[in-house]
């Protein structure tokens, strides 16, 4: 499919050949979930991995209590999207990093999709992994993935407990559709640690966006606009220039939209490296990316270009 007839409502029809589960999106089952915008209905399994049904019962991966996470500590100063601008990147110490298996979105080009394997994941109690976050180099939690939205019930209580103890920085990068109150939430407590909340914004056109994650971007742009009503000061963004799909006529609208709440809000452009159902494509060639870099600017006043390294590799 071009790039051009992915964006045409017509190409809709081809979204349930490209992401398997979609009709469990709003669906019918015997069980159901509301953690997150997919509200899935099914009998066997979540579109998460992490809410199974098994011997006719609900099987719980993920609860308030225990996730499915990988925990390590990154130095400081991190890798994360954000250490352009975060003053977390002037401390000393170390980011405690939490990758969370599973994701409600199903992007083709999925730049970490071990997350899928939500049995391989290790799970944690909240107990022990705010024990990780009180060794005393720790200055931030990030909580990443896969995306935490599937386990914003642990993530938010972990985040609560290591704030009773630490004075730490709560930062959230996510696709951010998750239920309109976890998504406050979380904000909420990024805002009263000094943390920041990253929305990957992945495509402007919902058939686009539909057509690459299987997903619509209405529920984002909702908590996008919400968090920013609630505590703008935690907002900034990312897009992803798959190439020749997110170009800048797509970036162009996101930056449009991102502005139309301040101009201010940082907003970083990464580079593509081939990966999962999209590694027959090349890096974000170049010339996409000044284009796209040029689009955002009109709109914004802090632009960024993300995992720049890789234009060393990339075509013209």
């Amino acid at each position: 499919m071009c790039p051009s007839c992915s964006k045409k409502e017509a190409a809709e029809e081809f979204v349930p050949y490209l992401h398997r589960g979609v009709e469990r999106i709003d669906g019918e089952g015997r069980f159901h979930c509301n953690i997150c915008s997919n509200m899935c209905g099914f009998d066997d399994e979540g579109l998460c991995g992490l809410r199974r049904a098994e011997g006719g019962r609900l099987k719980l991966l993920s609860t308030g209590i225990k996730g499915v996470v990988h925990p390590y500590y990154d130095p400081l100063p991190t890798n994360c999207c954000n250490s352009w601008f975060c003053r977390g990147s002037s401390l000393k110490g170390v980011n405690l990093a939490l990758f969370y298996y599973g994701c409600n979105f199903d992007c083709l080009f999925c730049q970490n999709y071990g997350h899928k394997r939500v049995e391989e994941g290790e799970v944690f109690t909240v107990e022990e992994l705010a024990s990780w976050a009180a060794d005393g180099r720790v200055r931030c939690l990030c909580h990443f993935g896969g995306s935490p939205e599937p386990q914003m019930p642990f993530a938010i209580r972990l985040s609560r407990e290591v704030l009773k103890e630490r004075d730490v920085m709560i930062c959230w990068e996510w696709n951010g559709a998750g239920k309109p109150s976890t998504a406050l939430a979380a904000a909420r407590l990024s805002s009263e640690s000094g943390g920041l909340v990253k929305f990957d914004l992945k495509a402007y056109s919902p058939t686009l966006h539909r057509i690459l994650t299987g997903r619509g971007p209405e529920r984002v742009w909702e908590n996008f606009s919400k968090i920013y009503d609630s505590c703008p000061e935690v907002l900034s963004a990312t897009t992803l220039m798959v190439p020749y799909y997110v170009d800048e006529e797509e970036v162009g609208e996101i930056a449009r939209f991102i502005a139309s709440f301040s101009d201010d809000i940082p907003y970083s452009l990464l580079i593509f490296h081939p990966d999962y159902r999209l590694a027959d494509l090349p890096i974000t060639p170049r010339s996409q990316v000044e284009r796209c870099y040029l689009a955002a600017k009109k709109h914004l006043k802090r632009v960024n270009i993300g995992n720049i390294h890789l234009l060393s590799y990339a075509p013209p």
